[in-house]
């Protein structure tokens, strides 16, 4: 069930946490890391824009990660590992840094956000960028109410609804997150809501990253894009993280 509804409302999404990560890189990232990876369908797109790319996968569930390796083949350029955020730590020789790192709708679901996202940091390479979309938990929520824009289908799919955002983060419980990995890797944090990667509609921030990835707007364009997944409705955090230069151990 889970599957069936993030592939009907969640695949643009996706899509659009790729295309605005790319546009707030900057440059075509040579090394790029998804973190909560499922199945690969983030990968596979990635790896048609940037078929020169070393891409990499890690998801702490192990069937997962067997439907990418299925899906690529072999593809020698793709690193798949079964593994959560938090256990980068003991793999960094393996995995080494990242111009690029994606994590979409999985943050709130880690054992230890704060832990996952300081050893993300770690591993971003000089000027690389960690782009995050989280679902939040709406202010003074009931428990009850689903968002009309996340497109429940029935109750089962409401329910399932109901789970994600109590797990979720609330706003301030976000930011602080953010705060406290920028203050322990010398990295540069924000977080914002709603919006093109957090930036409303209109806005010259959102024109810059329109113009720095021109597939946005077919994205945009598309079957379903009206309500956007979940990347565009006001429940949503957008963490952009930089390293502005050298790393530093937290």
């Amino acid at each position: 069930m889970s599957s069936r509804y993030d592939e009907r409302e969640t695949a643009t999404s996706r899509s659009l946490c790729l295309e605005v990560g790319l546009a707030l890189c900057g440059r075509p990232p040579s090394r790029l890391l998804d973190v909560g990876c499922g199945g690969g369908a983030l990968l596979e797109r990635a790896r048609e824009v940037l078929p020169e790319a070393e891409l990499a996968g890690v998801d702490p569930v192990e069937p997962a990660i067997a439907a990418a390796e299925r899906r690529f083949g072999g593809d020698p350029g793709i690193l798949l590992s079964v593994m959560a955020a938090e256990d980068l730590a003991r793999q960094k020789d393996r995995f080494g840094h990242f111009d690029l790192i994606l994590v979409h709708l999985s943050l709130a679901l880690w054992n230890d956000p704060l832990q996952g996202l300081t050893r993300l940091t770690e591993m971003l390479a000089p000027g690389g960028t960690c782009y995050v979309v989280d679902l939040l938990r709406p202010e003074s929520w009931d428990g009850k109410t689903i968002p009309e824009g996340m497109g429940a289908a029935d109750e089962e799919e409401r329910d399932y609804l109901r789970d994600q955002l109590a797990a979720s983060l609330a706003m301030e419980e976000f930011r602080g997150i953010a705060d406290e990995t920028a203050r322990r890797t010398g990295t540069r944090a924000e977080v914002r809501r709603g919006g093109l990667g957090g930036h409303p509609p209109g806005s010259a921030e959102a024109g810059r990253i329109w113009a720095g990835s021109p597939r946005i707007a077919g994205l945009l364009a598309s079957r379903g894009a009206a309500l956007a997944g979940s990347s565009q409705i006001d429940s949503v955090a957008h963490l952009v993280i930089t390293n502005p230069g050298g790393r530093r151990d937290a």
